[in-house]
């Protein structure tokens, strides 16, 4: 069997590596980049539903959040039913900003698919999308994903 953990690892690794240099400066990184993602086009969201939706903690979410606010590229709103809850959306500045983040996205996939047949690349697509929902069952069937 090939190394199949290695080889998505090391892409993993490289992805953040290019993601990074390629936002260098705009306070984002590999580790904001999703949030921006999640809540691009969509509604107000909590850190809660952020955490699960890019599959991270909490914890993370709150740093990236402050980071984030701090750049101007989310806006934190208490609900109006607790003060004690909030939402995150975009602000226009954070729209741009998700838009640099795809933007970037794509050119690392166009890096690492050069040279790949369209129908092979559907079938990875396929396949990842199987990977996803096999690890997002794991973790949402049981509360520490054991």
């Amino acid at each position: 069997m090939r190394p199949i953990n290695r080889h998505v690892s090391l892409l993993f690794r490289m992805g953040e590596r290019f993601l990074n240099r390629e936002l260098a400066g705009s306070a984002i990184s590999s580790g904001t980049a999703p949030l921006l993602l999640e809540l691009h086009g969509g509604e107000p969201r909590s850190p809660g539903a952020l955490a699960i939706a890019v599959g991270v903690d909490k914890a993370h979410v709150t740093r990236s959040l402050q980071t984030l606010e701090r750049a101007g590229y989310v806006m934190i709103v208490p609900t109006t039913t607790d003060r004690r809850s909030f939402t995150v959306s975009l602000t226009r500045e954070g729209q741009a900003a998700a838009v640099r983040v795809e933007d970037a996205i794509r050119s690392w996939l166009a890096i690492v698919s050069q040279g790949v047949d369209q129908a092979d690349l559907d079938t990875v697509n396929r396949v990842f999308d199987h990977f996803y929902a096999n690890a997002h069952e794991y973790f949402t069937s049981t509360s520490e994903g054991h």
